[in-house]
């Protein structure tokens, strides 16, 4: 058994390398799509290599030191981004507290009773929507009544408060849209961006996903009030696209070893199992709590819910 472990040690990761290859050769696929994709599930990926170094270490006698130092590097690589969002969220603020929500809810005019119900129980101060169109079901007549103030709809994303919004600009990025909004927060001013590019299906969306990332890096690097961002990013913690976001914006999360999976694998049949691209950041002093997701609402991607305290 130990024999057949050892076998697998040796072999398992130049199939892997010859297995990527091959793929990228089947369907002519650049190394940084490949990437990007595996940087959808790269937490986990992360998980299954510090376990498997740590089996190699136990049954490969000539492989224990160099398995144990590389279990040790990958482990650093994992939970570095927990410990600079630990750094940055642990700062005190006394600041006003709102609950805020993320949520791609899906084109489509289907029935989103439940969505609004649901809605109205979790009262949220600050909600963004991506996927949002104004003529879709129960916006204007259910939606509206939730908040006194919304901002008008850009292309697909929009900013519902229960705060004044004070003035809001949006830009087009090929073919998807940025939404950026004042809100006056009890007399405090907090910026709002509303985010979502492209996804990764193909090469080209790929491209324009990081020509949109890489614009919003330019933008909110010129911030100089709080910030809060939301949206759905088609993207992980792990993807360089979104971590020039985080260092341009000095932007945090709430810290989590394993992200909270938000896009759901439901139309394949695999409603349990997500990938983390849902993303609430805000600014440095700034502090989110008890973030989590919300329940299954008819989307392929479950709300994700957060308590942001502004600073002092």
């Amino acid at each position: 058994m130990i024999g057949q472990m050892r076998k697998f040690c040796l072999y398992a990761g130049p199939a892997l390398a010859l297995g990527l290859l091959l793929l990228a050769r089947r369907y002519q696929l650049e190394l940084g799509h490949i990437l990007a994709m595996a940087y959808l599930f790269w937490d986990y990926f992360l998980v299954a290599l510090i376990v498997f170094l740590l089996g190699t270490s136990l049954v490969s006698r000539r492989l224990r030191v160099a398995a144990t130092l590389a279990a040790v590097v990958v482990l650093g690589d994992f939970v570095s981004p927990t410990l600079v969002d630990w750094q940055q969220n642990s700062e005190p603020a006394r600041g006003p507290k709102l609950k805020v929500i993320s949520f791609n809810w899906l084109a489509d005019e289907r029935d989103r009773s439940d969505i609004y119900t649901w809605l109205k129980q979790e009262d949220p101060d600050v909600i963004s929507i991506q996927e949002m169109g104004e003529h879709q079901n129960g916006v204007t007549t259910t939606l509206y009544s939730l908040f006194p103030y919304h901002t008008q709809a850009a292309s697909d994303v929009m900013i519902l408060s229960k705060y004044p919004i004070l003035k809001q600009a949006s830009r087009m990025i090929d073919a998807n849209s940025m939404l950026r909004a004042e809100l006056n927060v009890q007399n405090r001013r907090l910026v709002v961006w509303a985010i979502h590019p492209a996804t990764l299906k193909e090469l080209a969306e790929m491209k324009a996903r990081d020509h949109y990332l890489s614009d919003v890096v330019r933008y909110v690097e010129l911030e100089t009030e709080p910030v809060l961002m939301m949206g759905d990013f088609n993207a992980t913690r792990w993807d360089p696209a979104f971590r020039a976001i985080v260092a341009a914006g000095e932007l945090h999360e709430q810290p989590f070893l394993l992200a909270l999976p938000t896009r759901m694998a439901v139309r394949k049949g695999l409603p349990f199992f997500g990938s983390p691209i849902d993303h609430i950041l805000t600014s440095r002093g700034n502090v989110l709590s008890d973030c989590q997701t919300g329940p299954n609402l008819g989307s392929d991607h479950k709300p994700l819910i957060c308590n942001l305290q502004m600073s002092n």
